[in-house]
């Protein structure tokens, strides 16, 4: 029995050779289009703002749609306004139409919409889409990063942006 099994193993890999990547095969999405998350204190950093920056490092030959991306942070005890995205390249997009998109990286800041922020560990869920450059498009991914507030982490001296009409009770 054992002798049989070790015989359809060895066929099966002859069967089925291992095929090198080729440098034409598109990345994974993960690997095209790679987020960090970056907690920001206007206290700290010049800028003012407080709140969430997702940094995207984005493979040559590759594109995001700006469209395409929602943030989502869990628990939802952590309440963030709509998404500032940066200006972005408008396109006529084969596979979109008129679309923005980013192309090597793109900064996007999710401000707080409380003064109080919990501390305590959390995940920022973002739900993308993009392109290899004239070859394909990918389907809605997710990716979820950890995000840590630290005890201590206050949201002071920047005023609070309201939640949008549609979320205020």
């Amino acid at each position: 029995m054992r002798r049989f099994l070790g015989l359809a193993a060895a066929l099966a890999c002859l069967a089925f050779p291992a095929r090198a990547a080729s440098p034409d095969d598109p990345l994974e999405a993960d690997q095209a289009f790679r987020p960090t998350v970056r907690l920001i204190s206007g206290t700290a950093d010049t800028s003012g703002r407080h709140g969430i920056d997702i940094e995207y490092r984005i493979a040559a030959g590759y594109y995001l749609y700006r469209d395409r991306m929602r943030f989502e942070v869990l628990p939802a005890t952590l309440l963030i306004a709509p998404a500032e995205f940066p200006r972005g390249l408008e396109v006529e997009d084969p596979f979109l139409g008129k679309s923005v998109i980013f192309r090597q990286s793109a900064t996007i800041h999710l401000p707080f919409t409380v003064s109080s922020v919990r501390p305590g560990q959390y995940r920022v869920r973002i739900t993308a889409q993009g392109c290899a450059e004239n070859r394909l498009c990918y389907a809605p991914f997710v990716q979820e990063l950890p995000l840590n507030i630290p005890p201590g982490y206050r949201v002071t001296d920047s005023p609070v942006r309201p939640l949008p009409p549609g979320l205020q009770r």
